[in-house]
């Protein structure tokens, strides 16, 4: 047994400098599993995001994957090799591209709608894309009873059908060359006259290669344009920037991260912070393997995915401090701590994990990167904190380290004599409420002024107000007052949002929007102005129908994330009541965050959905955790009254939300001092709401719990 234990931490020591070399030099010329092989974001490289709208009533999917085939081969042609194009939803396109400037010409290149002609060796205009009404990959045999053979297959309408005949009437044995733009992207050649409206390209064809001429076919008849109807042009050096001081506040995050469990939980705590070496070295090597393109919000789910690596190692410790202030022995402290937490940290993942999925089913850019890197680092920590730290912990035991002391330091009269005064959350409980209400009405009235004084309820980004939004970085003071003046001569405009970035010669300007040579003249006269270059701004043009959109799907996400929430907890918990109780308190914990974006006057852009379903995640775990106490109280004392119970629970998971509180605000805290500034207006809301998940789990949800089993007895 000792044999074995001592292989076990070998190779736990070995997991974590094989994990530290591969993240730092990968495999292979592209880095895989490294560092360097993550894909780094627009908003941490630079470059171009650009949303393209079909404009018309229906489009079908095949013509969606057509005109995406276009974009795709016009990103190719212009060596536009690391840019990535993708349809959303059902009728637009988004195409990022890395490293360029110049959004205009890029634009005019890859938008525009497609020219698609049939032409003579001579470079004569036989027919063009309003002749064909389809194409598509096909199979035919070459001679009769022979083998078959993949080809394209071509459909013209009545006008096509006449000049295609007369035009390979004329043309056989000559080839006709197939244009797209004014590339050739087929050539074949004419056999005989071809009569009937029906005509098929041959020449040895692969699947793949079938179905990308068929659509690049259809992408030339395509009956739409594409309009483009959101801009987010990003500065080289503000992407630079924003990486840096994101890495930083990751640094420091972990490092209080693991000063605090050392200091708390001792032994255990120091293996605890080798399971997080081994949790962070995975998650790297997860999202360079999977091929995760990594943004700024990216960051933060991967930072703040470490303070939910630390939840379950907290949930685990102090079930083994219980157990071991029972009287048992250490190893069995720990095969009991680890059995009794597990339902609830399999529930608080699970929901968290629920909230990532929504965000992922109905984000777009970043937010997809979010919810990304925040289901990564949930999975992950699930193994390092069941399979990982389980296997630290046996290990050291059987090698005959087994005195409680040095592992843990025991709370209450095995400490000291010291001993906690209980809360009494229930007799307290009207007290709770009122002060959540007072908070919560003040909130609503700072938002009914801001709207009557014409300030506006919130204070909206171009993402859900639509309009031009840049962000500047100057390097040197500056006056407002003349970034105002310099707008308005270039714009017309009266009355630009202008806004200094505090800690930084950065600026912030939201205005409507503009034509696009007057956008590039407003750039150009600031760059000659503060001798500056393009590299400095980050810009976002955003129309006001997809601001509009942006609005409904945040409340949609929050609505489903609620539903599923309820059912899912409703079901674990066999129990509606529960399952209400926790939605009722995450609601609390949002209109409290919605109130702090009115009175901070935060941006309300589109990453207030992925604040709101962080904070909607941490506040059910946190709820998970007391409701699985409930659980466990009832079966064990079945004649207690609920308040007496429910009491109970609230102080025996007490400071499990206090520490995982504690360890979250380290990393996200440390975000907000030293990140970028899109990253401070990612992380002050989560703060805030961190705060009042915490105060709400402790204080309120019990306490709705108590007034839905009291008042609804029969209620099953």
């Amino acid at each position: 047994m000792k044999d074995k234990s001592i292989l076990t931490l070998v190779l736990l020591v070995l997991a974590v400098a094989l994990l530290a070399v591969l993240a730092i030099v990968g495999v292979g010329e592209g880095k895989r599993f490294g560092v360097g092989g993550i894909k780094q974001g627009l908003d941490l490289q630079g470059g171009i995001s650009i949303l393209y709208e079909a404009q018309t009533d229906h489009v079908s999917k095949p013509e969606m994957d057509s005109a995406l085939s276009l974009i795709r081969g016009r990103l190719d042609r212009a060596g536009n090799t690391d840019a990535e194009a993708a349809v959303e939803g059902t009728n637009r396109i988004r195409v990022d591209i890395p490293g360029v400037r110049d959004a205009e010409t890029a634009i005019n290149e890859i938008g525009r709608t497609a020219m698609l002609t049939f032409r003579d060796e001579e470079g004569n205009v036989l027919l063009d894309g309003t002749h064909v009404t389809n194409a598509h990959r096909d199979l035919r045999q070459q001679t009769q009873g022979g083998p078959t053979e993949i080809v394209v297959a071509l459909e013209f309408n009545s006008e096509g059908q006449r000049l295609f005949e007369d035009a390979t009437g004329r043309l056989t044995g000559q080839r006709i060359l197939i244009f797209l733009d004014e590339d050739v992207i087929s050539d074949p050649r004419v056999n005989e006259k071809i009569i009937g409206g029906n005509a098929v390209i041959t020449g040895s064809f692969s699947t793949a290669e079938a179905d990308e001429l068929s659509a690049l076919i259809r992408a030339g008849s395509l009956p739409f344009a594409l309009e483009v109807i959101y801009i987010n042009n990003v500065g080289a050096k503000l992407g630079a920037d924003a990486l840096s001081s994101s890495v930083l506040a990751g640094l420091i995050g972990a490092a209080l991260v693991f000063i605090f469990m050392l200091v708390i939980y001792r032994m255990m705590g120091a293996l605890a912070d080798w399971a997080l070496v081994i949790y962070v070295g995975l998650v790297l090597v997860a999202l360079s393997a999977l091929r995760v393109t990594l943004t700024l919000p990216g960051v933060a789910g991967i930072i703040l995915s470490v303070g939910m690596a630390v939840d379950a190692n907290v949930v685990i410790f102090e079930r083994i401090k219980e157990e071991a202030r029972s009287g048992k022995t250490l190893a069995t402290s720990i095969d009991s701590g680890f059995s009794r937490a597990f339902p609830a940290i399999l529930d608080g993942n699970v929901t968290t994990l629920i909230a990532a999925a929504i965000l992922f089913w109905l984000g777009t850019g970043p937010v997809k990167g979010f919810a990304q890197t925040l289901s990564i680092g949930v999975v992950v920590s699930m193994f390092t904190c069941l399979v990982v730290t389980r296997a630290l912990l046996k290990g050291v035991t059987r090698l005959g380290v087994s005195r409680v002391s040095m592992f843990i330091k025991l709370n209450g009269e095995e400490d000291g004599g010291r001993k906690f005064k209980p809360l009494k959350i229930i007799e307290n409980r009207k007290k709770f409420f009122s002060i959540s209400g007072v908070l919560l009405t003040l909130g609503i009235i700072v938002i009914i002024i801001n709207g009557a004084r014409g300030a506006g309820m919130f204070n909206y980004d171009v993402e859900f107000s639509g309009g031009l939004s840049m962000q500047i970085d100057l390097g040197q003071n500056f006056d407002s007052n003349e970034i105002s003046r310099i707008i308005t001569e270039v714009t017309e405009q009266t009355a630009p949002q202008v806004q200094k970035i505090q800690g930084a010669n950065q600026v912030a300007v939201k205005i409507r929007s503009v034509e696009q040579p007057v956008r590039l003249a407003l750039i150009n006269a600031i760059c000659e102005r503060y001798g500056i270059t393009e590299d400095n701004f980050t810009i976002s043009d955003i129309s006001a129908s997809v601001s509009g959109e942006m609005q409904r799907s945040a409340l949609t996400a929050l609505a489903i994330a609620c539903i599923a929430m309820l059912v899912y907890i409703s079901v674990r918990f066999r129990n509606i009541k529960t399952g209400a109780s926790c939605v009722a308190a995450i609601i609390h914990d949002s209109l409290f965050t919605v109130c702090c974006y009115a009175v901070l006057r935060i941006p309300l852009n589109y990453s207030f959905i992925a604040v709101l379903l962080t904070i909607m995640g941490y506040a059910i775990n946190n709820n998970i955790i007391m409701f699985d106490r409930v659980r466990e109280n009832k079966k064990l004392n079945r004649h207690s009254e609920i308040g007496e119970t429910i009491d109970k629970s609230v102080n025996q998971s007490l400071l499990r939300c206090v520490f995982t509180t504690l360890t979250t605000l380290f990393t996200i805290t440390a975000l907000f001092i030293v990140g970028s500034p899109s990253i401070k207006e990612f992380a002050l809301p989560i703060i805030f709401g961190l705060l009042c998940g915490a105060y709400t789990s402790v204080c309120n949800a019990g306490s709705i719990l108590y007034v839905l089993e009291t008042k609804f007895k029969k209620a099953a």
